[in-house]
């Protein structure tokens, strides 16, 4: 039991919506468990004049929606960074001063990173002996670009063994890197009343029902996608989420008259377990937290258009492990819908089956008590922050 006042600094980027999503996890189900905890959340986008943090995720968003390639240039270039260089080669390192002067101002008993960059920066501060606070990142994909990995991080929270040992082989010390899972929100652990959800969507029990989504950015090819499902003759009904691309939710609107079968299209939605629970398919990208999520509902996956780096390790891990299938092209989706909802159905439960191995639906809890357990021996014999 936690007897004092103990202070932590969560830090992550709002570029694309996973990042965010982890710190808001871990944040609640802390306090939830313990009422003796201060907890921040910094965004390390705002660190920087609001022109720079707008343009910097204006600049991530277009080159993956239009080029792609670009980001994909960028991710595979910088993947064998090491430490030194890590700073200097991105370009907002010359904050790190400010990122300083933030942590010296709260003197967090921990910090907790679910993006890289901001964990670059406070990792070389450690370096040059400016701050001795401990600090632990929760990897929020099954795959771990460099900018991840730094020896003075002195705890890693991973999604797999596979990453785990990854991760040995770059460098960092095994007894740094607990397997507990990506946390996401305990909802994804909690039954749903199908038909009862089924009957205020507007679907029928009986027909197969496929989830189509693009990430909570809304991004992705979900109107080609919408096409490709349309060709299927058989019995299919289909739930889009469009995210927050209010232009694409308006443009799929006008144009579900012209689809034969019964398609329901939403917007951003908090409800996503509740869609899981009612569909046999989701085709998506392949984002860390989607992706864990759809495990956790044991949904099997159909990962389409994935952004290159970080997106396409995760597909082929899932992909490699039986709980989904990774699609090249759009014929591939038809036909991969097609087997599993018809022709061979039993492939489809041999995905759930998958599912219900790897599925590790208590990540937020283990994290949690692993900080509860760490900050509590860290703080009782704290020493003063280094200047």
């Amino acid at each position: 039991m936690l007897t004092n006042k103990y202070k932590i600094m969560i830090m992550t980027a709002s570029v694309g919506c996973g990042h965010d999503q982890a710190a808001k996890v871990i944040k609640k189900h802390l306090l939830d468990k313990h009422d003796n905890l201060d907890i921040e959340i910094i965004d390390f986008i705002d660190i920087f004049p609001s022109t720079i943090g707008s343009l910097i995720k204006a600049t991530y968003l277009k080159m993956i929606d239009m080029v792609p390639s670009w980001y994909n240039l960028l991710y595979q270039g910088t993947m064998r960074l090491n430490q030194q260089s890590k700073v200097s080669s991105i370009f907002a390192h010359k904050y790190k001063k400010k990122v300083a002067t933030l942590i010296e101002a709260s003197n967090p008993d921990m910090i907790l990173f679910t993006n890289p960059f901001p964990s670059t920066l406070v990792s070389h501060l450690k370096r040059k002996n400016k701050i001795n606070t401990y600090t632990a990142s929760i990897i929020t994909d099954y795959t771990a670009h460099s900018v991840w990995l730094d020896s003075t991080i002195d705890s890693y929270f991973v999604g797999s063994n596979i990453l785990k040992q990854e991760m040995i082989d770059r460098g960092i010390e095994g007894s740094k890197i607990r397997v507990t899972g990506i946390p996401i929100e305990g909802k994804f652990n909690t039954p749903v009343n199908r038909e009862e959800k089924m009957i205020e969507l507007g679907l029928e029990l009986d027909i197969p029902t496929v989830l189509i989504m693009g990430g909570g950015l809304g991004l992705g090819s979900i109107e080609e996608v919408l096409k490709t499902t349309d060709k299927i003759n058989k019995p299919l009904q289909l739930i889009v989420v469009a995210g927050k691309n209010q232009y694409l939710k308006e443009e799929l609107e006008n144009r579900v008259y012209n689809l034969k079968h019964n398609v329901k299209i939403l917007g951003f939605c908090d409800n996503v377990h509740e869609l899981m629970e009612c569909s046999h398919l989701l085709v998506s990208k392949a984002g860390g937290l989607t992706m864990t999520e759809a495990v956790t509902k044991e949904l099997p996956v159909l990962v389409f258009d994935p952004i290159p780096g970080q997106e396409v390790k995760n597909a082929q891990y899932f992909s490699d492990i039986g709980a989904a299938m990774y699609l090249k092209d759009l014929n591939e989706l038809r036909d991969a819908i097609e087997e599993l909802l018809y022709e061979s159905p039993q492939k489809r439960e041999k995905m759930v089956k998958c599912c219900s191995v790897i599925r590790k639906p208590h990540a937020a809890e283990d994290v949690s008590k692993f900080i509860f357990k760490k900050i509590d021996n860290r703080a009782s014999k704290k020493t003063p922050m280094i200047k």
